[in-house]
């Protein structure tokens, strides 16, 4: 069979990059047709390897590339990325970055102008590739007003239309909630299925699959550690990294059980699930309270009378699908923005962490970033530097004070975002898509900070995408949808048997946590006398 994709000893490092290269002697070949799963701790080099594949590096990025990189036959040192993209798509995490033109159908036309296909051929080929991903409908909507999960559709749409045999997909469900994400990555398989198109994926929410996958290829440090099948690589990570399997594969690991089940159904098959349970939330104040809050943007109704009191010393979750309305609640409940009607009570310092990090510096120092907030309350400086220290400290920055923070890696300048609000000691700290790109082992720490700045008394809300996420970090959820509050403060519980936005394990094993999963299983075997 003929390959896809076929690297050699590829080695790069970006122009300015410390010692460690992005890739470090990686060998990979990909056959025709296959479905190839790329797994690593954020920093492990799964979104090079893809731009190495289109030749984005050295070609646009810079940098020194060595070894030998030939995607469907093109080697990526003697052809640009513009021939290899006739065979060759990729489509980045944020699709609308990757969107130019304003109506979907254009925008899925415009790369068949770029190829100058016979303009009588464009637009019934465009026509088709937005019916094969389920989005045509969409042709005449402008892309701007698309949620993520739309917009991802008329991105992979514009590929299949140039007839690009292998597609490239880096971390495309980290903006889209949970049926959007299950619904495109069932997408992602059908196209690899029945229309024979290879697809190679980098993935951090593996729960919808793992198990699909033909190969699994982990990651670390620039190198392949592991390749092979996802039966194969489940019983190599369970020993060195459980983080990067689906949640109820970690729960029989944690439990110490000899099988390794990849999907719900194979759990179900090994284990009975846990009856229904509602944990009482304690009594807490409440730090701010909404109520009938609506909002507009032109003709859009983002908020129709929503309703929540957020609980200081508690995590809360708040969920819902794209568009529902969950950050323009979390931007009014934090001050951001004013509301047209209803109320917002609440006293104190309220803090808001946006989903991108990078949009928090403003300063060229890491202890400068921590120290802006504390300057503009006006903070005498002895009692600002004492208290930029103990957050740099509490946040394990203190070595990197001096550092700029676009010098960090993508997890630092998360804890330094964190860090920079809380150094002023919030009432209520919002954090908005958290866990966007983030891997397994970084969504652990983030999940016990979360909860250390509950217990220290601070009112935590979480907007997240990320399910199997917010019922590991949080104490309470609050649903949203279509800008109405449908459920407010509710046990974590709701997420065990939350229909749609139910967690893995949830589904599999009635469970809110991996933990309590775990301990499920470790009685039922007990029991069992094995």
């Amino acid at each position: 069979m003929s390959h896809a994709l076929r690297m050699h000893d590829v080695r790069y490092r970006y122009p300015d990059a410390a010692a460690r290269p992005a890739l470090d002697g990686v060998n990979l070949d990909v056959e025709q047709g296959e479905l190839v799963l790329v797994l690593g701790e954020s920093g492990s080099g799964k979104s090079t390897l893809l731009r190495a594949a289109l030749g984005l590096v050295p070609s646009f990025h810079g940098g020194q590339l060595a070894g030998r990189v030939v995607s469907e036959g093109l080697d990526t040192r003697e052809h640009s990325p513009a021939q290899v993209a006739r065979q060759v798509g990729l489509v980045f995490q944020d699709p609308e970055s990757q969107l130019v033109m304003r109506r979907a159908d254009h925008e899925v036309a415009f790369g068949l102008e770029n190829l100058g296909c016979d303009p009588r051929e464009i637009l019934p080929r465009a026509e088709q590739a937005l019916t094969a991903v389920a989005a045509g409908h969409l042709a005449e909507r402008e892309t701007g007003k698309l949620s993520g999960g739309e917009q991802q559709r008329v991105a992979i749409a514009s590929v299949l239309a140039m007839g690009q045999s292998t597609l490239l997909l880096d971390e495309p469900t980290s903006q889209l909630d949970p049926i959007a994400a299950e619904e495109l990555l069932a997408l992602v398989t059908r196209i690899n299925r029945d229309r024979g198109i290879t697809v190679v994926l980098a993935e951090h929410r593996t729960s919808r699959i793992f198990a699909e996958a033909d190969r699994v290829v982990v990651m670390e440090a620039g190198r392949i550690v592991f390749d092979g099948s996802p039966d194969e690589a489940a019983a190599h990570l369970a020993g060195s990294a459980p983080w990067l399997l689906p949640p109820v594969t970690q729960a029989f690991v944690a439990a110490h059980r000899p099988e390794l089940p990849l999907t719900v159904r194979d759990a179900r098959r090994l284990a009975a699930p846990a009856p229904p349970s509602r944990r009482e939330l304690p009594a807490a104040a409440t730090v701010v309270g909404l109520t009938s809050v609506t909002k507009r943007y032109g003709e859009i109704p983002a908020l129709r009378g929503a309703t929540t009191a957020l609980r200081a010393g508690t995590v809360t979750a708040l969920v819902g699908p794209n568009g529902a309305g969950k950050s323009t609640l979390a931007r009014i409940a934090t001050g951001l923005e004013p509301p047209d009607g209803g109320r917002v009570e609440g006293d104190g310092v309220r803090g808001y962490v946006s989903q991108n990090p990078a949009h928090h510096a403003v300063r060229e120092r890491v202890d400068d970033e921590v120290a802006y907030a504390l300057e503009n309350l006006g903070v005498a400086a002895p009692e600002r530097a004492r208290r930029v220290a103990a957050e740099l400290a509490r946040f394990g920055l203190e070595e990197l004070a001096g550092r700029h923070p676009r010098d960090l890696s993508s997890g630092e300048r998360q804890r330094l975002a964190i860090a920079s609000v809380t150094v002023m000691r919030p009432q209520l700290l919002v954090l908005d898509e958290p866990t966007r790109g983030m891997d397994g082992l970084r969504k652990l720490a983030l999940a016990e900070l979360v909860g250390r700045l509950a217990e220290d008394g601070c009112g935590v809300v979480v907007v997240t995408h990320d399910i199997d996420f917010a019922a590991e970090a949080a104490e309470a959820v609050t649903t949203m949808a279509r800008g109405r509050v449908l459920a407010d403060g509710c046990s974590v519980d709701l997420l065990a048997h939350g229909g749609f936005f139910a967690c893995q394990v949830g589904l599999a094993l009635g469970c809110a946590t991996i933990a309590e999963a775990g301990a499920l299983l470790r009685t039922e075997t007990e029991r069992a006398g094995v």
